[in-house]
């Protein structure tokens, strides 16, 4: 029996179908019931949006919706997540430069890079899923970091959110340390989700919960069409880092 290339392995689980399979199919009722749950929530949000400046923003709410596909998919270890990220972090890009959050920008920037450095790291960690048998998916082995690893990762954490502040504030950023934040959350969460590491989800809960209070600024600032669809966004991914945790938790223990 020979061994599967990379190739092969990538178009197994990057094939069209295969795609449209994980989107659609694999769910259980309580993560179905999730999945209309954000939907819905960022759709009220972006509602009242739409109620308040009677501007229809399709775009923000598409790229919100996107967003919500991959973070559902990456909480239930789905390595074709990384596709929908990839769209969505495209998207994301012309959002945050309109707002001018321009952290927010090179962060878009560096999710594209990183979807496909996870697909890389994610491709060789896969095993079928014991309840989606019969759909014949395959879930991520995920893990815990060392006590080591976190003294590793908070010190260096610090320096560069003090790096980056700065380095937004010269570039003229609305809000360069709250921008800043998210900015260095994000790039750490999105790494130690790359390790497979289960506490990602935690850094993404902290994140979400930033993101939520700098879109607030944005739109009490200069009244951004995109805010309350990014606001109802946020909402809906605070919801799903809570289910991620307890997700992934699930994952690690059956290594």
């Amino acid at each position: 029996m020979t061994e599967e290339t990379v190739s092969r392995r990538f178009w197994r689980y990057f094939n069209p179908k295969n795609i449209v399979r994980e989107l659609l199919f694999g769910w259980t009722i309580a993560e179905s019931t999730l999945f209309i749950v954000l939907v819905v929530l960022q759709g009220l949000v972006w509602g009242l949006g739409v109620a308040h400046s009677h501007t229809f923003d399709w775009f923000g709410l598409t790229t919100g919706l996107m967003n919500i596909i991959t973070v559902i998919l990456v909480a239930k270890g789905r390595i074709t997540n990384y596709f929908w990220g990839l769209i969505y972090s495209v998207m994301y890009m012309p959002l945050a430069f309109q707002s001018q959050l321009f952290g927010e920008v090179a962060l878009s920037a560096f999710w594209v890079v990183m979807q496909f450095v996870g697909i890389a790291a994610w491709l060789g960690f896969m095993k079928r899923d014991q309840i989606t048998q019969k759909d014949k998916q395959d879930v991520v082995a995920t893990k815990y970091m060392t006590p080591k690893q976190w003294l590793f990762v908070i010190p260096v954490f610090l320096v560069i959110l003090g790096i980056v502040g700065l380095i937004l504030q010269q570039a003229g950023s609305r809000q360069p340390y709250m921008d800043g934040l998210t900015t260095t959350i994000s790039m750490g969460a999105q790494i130690l989700q790359t390790a497979k590491f289960a506490e990602s989800w935690y850094a993404w809960l902290l994140f979400d919960i930033v993101e939520i209070v700098l879109w607030a600024r944005a739109w009490t600032g200069h009244a951004d069409p995109s805010a309350f669809a990014m606001l109802g966004m946020n909402l809906a991914l605070t919801v799903n880092a809570i289910y991620g945790i307890i997700q992934w938790r699930k994952l690690t223990k059956k290594e």
